[in-house]
């Protein structure tokens, strides 16, 4: 009865609201009072969230870095303050702002992560992760939805979001070829951005729909895109922390193969210069894949060799970008 009832209710709970817009008051006049922001969409008469208009996106307030302030929020009906603090990451492209009592902030290379305060970082179940994508939206958002649809029905949308503009929302709730709403949920937000993307990717339980999927959504409605400093490139350490999430991320045995330590399993930084890095993985099968690495689009080939079986090196279909997998494995 209670998935059904979430069921219900998560397109509602999911929908956007600003996390606020009002400037702080100067420091030698009285506090002001928080602004309320708007509730989020009220659903359809036929249980489908109503389309928002398409409308510019609004002028991000000038807000520094680390600044905090207060703002009233819309929970379940009711008035709530929330203390925000507005961040700014130049490295992946974006501002925004986030409630510092609800969430703890990870800063990690490749990847912003707001975790519950009440989750264990180790294993944490409601968390909104924030990173940024070589790949133009569309192409994201269809490797995204790959991914997500071997274990979900998705819905794919377009939101208008206050401060970024339009994006595409992927909503994956139900389990795949059942109508059952899961145990964990996504909704990914993908950003278009004039060197890539940025995605906001939120994670929370069925049962926390209307409480996190909630408070994600305000918090990515306030997030804008900005220019990235500088040129990244991938360090050799980079380079090779890529290739061995993208591997695990792929085949998810592999790593209780690794620690088994039955089969030589490694991965190695082969050759490379200051514009490519080449990682070498010893699969416990024998086989040898080179993964070729452009250490500034992060743009990713693959070449395979099986020693007494192929004559050499032979180039496969396997396509990746780098950057999608560079995190802190901390």
């Amino acid at each position: 009865m209670k998935k059904a009832v979430v069921a219900l209710t998560i397109l509602a709970a999911l929908a956007l609201a600003g996390c606020g817009n009002a400037r702080p008051a100067e420091s030698e006049a009285p506090a002001a009072a928080p602004q309320v922001t708007a509730d989020v969409q009220a659903p359809a008469e036929d249980g489908q969230t109503a389309p928002s208009e398409t409308s510019e996106p609004a002028a991000a307030p000038d807000r520094q870095d680390g600044e905090r302030f207060e703002e009233v929020i819309i929970m379940e009906g009711m008035e709530e303050t929330v203390r925000c603090e507005h961040i700014r990451n130049a490295a992946l492209g974006f501002e925004m702002d986030y409630d510092y009592e609800s969430f703890v902030r990870y800063s990690e290379p490749g990847r912003e992560r707001f975790l519950s305060v009440w989750d264990d970082p180790e294993n944490p179940e409601n968390y909104l992760e924030v990173t940024a994508s070589a790949k133009d939206a569309d192409t994201a958002a269809a490797s995204i939805a790959g991914e997500l649809s071997e274990e979900y029905d998705l819905l794919r949308d377009s939101r208008e979001l206050e401060r970024a503009g339009s994006c595409i929302r992927i909503e994956a709730s139900v389990i795949k070829n059942t109508n059952q709403m899961a145990d964990s949920l996504q909704v990914v937000y993908i950003l278009p951005a004039s060197d890539g993307c940025r995605v906001a990717a939120a994670h929370f339980s069925a049962e926390a729909a209307e409480g996190f999927g909630r408070r994600f959504a305000y918090m990515v409605n306030t997030l804008s895109v900005i220019d990235r400093d500088g040129e990244r490139t991938l360090s050799d350490e980079q380079a090779l922390s890529a290739i061995r999430n993208y591997c695990y991320a792929g085949n998810p045995e592999l790593e209780g193969i690794v620690n088994a330590g039955e089969y030589p399993v490694y991965w190695e930084l082969s050759s490379g210069d200051a514009r490519e890095a080449v990682v070498l993985f010893r699969s416990y099968t024998g086989a040898q894949v080179r993964y070729y690495i452009d250490r500034i689009t992060g743009d990713t080939y693959a070449t395979v060799f099986v020693p007494g079986i192929t004559p050499g090196e032979e180039r496969t279909e396997e396509n990746l970008n780098a950057w999608d997998y560079v995190w802190d494995e901390g």
